[in-house]
């Protein structure tokens, strides 16, 4: 049974998924930087610098990243927005189809690695991009989930290449055959309660963590196991008491990781918006209906003699 925390309820692990998994980083304090605006969080510990310092750039601009993916060459990806994204040392065809993309204004949903160096980029809700090696039976999955048109979010793979796709929101999982068990029984007793799945992330050591997330207002909860390092775990749990929005989690090929979330701030902000949004459409319709309304005011019917 792996350490669980779901809807506020905290609960001890009763053994490990990876016995004798250890980080060496647990004795260090997390790096926590948080925009002057308030608008963009994020912890890291033993990521590439260029890379703890894109997030650092991009939290005191406001921007929020959506994404983080490590290669196994210590290379690494951030997606912010419906097509930013920042890269190092990762393969040149994939930071051009980056560019591409951009450049389109296309929206990229995701990027993965997987422990081979192969990757995939989901864009456009279920377009993608695979290298030329890509795991077979996962660029199959991809083509099925394209076929019926719906919508890929996450793509993660464990240390031994094993690999799950979610889609439909977050709403359905397709593993490969010998994906964990242990991992697939708690997003199933996930699924049972109604929620659906935000990110599923894997460290070096095999451990795993996974955000649920409530399918109508989107706050998360999380389930992890207790193989991920003890830092890790009390940032998670201090983030999610103070009303934070988990976004995202990443590891590095050497245990470092990286937290993606929104604070109650940014939460706040951004419902703000959306009802702002709602406001100046529904102003829209009406301005729209009325204009309608008045031109069939002033429609002249021809006199009947």
């Amino acid at each position: 049974m792996p350490n669980i925390l779901l809807l506020g309820k905290f609960k001890k692990a009763t053994s490990n998924f990876f016995v004798g998994a250890s980080i060496a980083i647990g004795i260090l304090s997390p790096i926590v930087f948080t925009s002057s605006r308030a608008l963009a969080d994020y912890s890291q510990i033993g990521i590439p610098t260029a890379a703890a310092t894109t997030l650092k750039t991009l939290a005191n601009q406001g921007i929020t990243a959506k994404t983080i993916a490590f290669a196994p060459n210590g290379g690494w990806v951030i997606l912010n927005g419906n097509n930013g994204y920042n890269s190092e040392n990762i393969p040149q065809e994939t930071t051009k189809l980056l560019s591409t993309l951009n450049k389109q204004k296309s929206t990229i949903n995701t990027i993965a690695f997987t422990p081979s160096g192969e990757w995939v980029i989901i864009y456009n809700g279920n377009g993608y991009y695979l290298s030329t090696n890509f795991p077979k039976d996962a660029a199959n999955e991809l083509k099925t989930i394209n076929q019926k048109k719906s919508t890929i979010n996450t793509v993660a793979f464990t240390p031994n290449g094993q690999w799950i796709i979610l889609s439909n929101g977050g709403n359905t999982a397709n593993f490969s055959t010998n994906f964990p068990k242990d991992a697939v029984n708690e997003i199933n007793a996930i699924y049972k309660i109604g929620l659906n799945i935000k990110t599923v992330a894997f460290t070096p050591n095999g451990a795993w963590v996974i955000f649920p997330a409530n399918p109508y207002n989107g706050n998360t909860a999380y389930a992890y196991s207790s193989g991920i390092s003890q830092l890790a775990t009390s940032t998670i749990v201090n983030h999610y008491k103070a009303g934070y929005r988990f976004i995202n989690i990443a590891f590095t090929p050497s245990n470092g990781w990286a937290l993606l979330d929104l604070n109650p701030q940014q939460i706040q902000q951004q419902e703000l918006e959306k009802i702002q949004s709602y406001q100046i459409q529904a102003e829209a319709e009406k301005n729209a209906t009325e204009a309608t309304l008045n031109s069939i005011k002033n429609i002249q019917l021809p006199l009947l003699k």
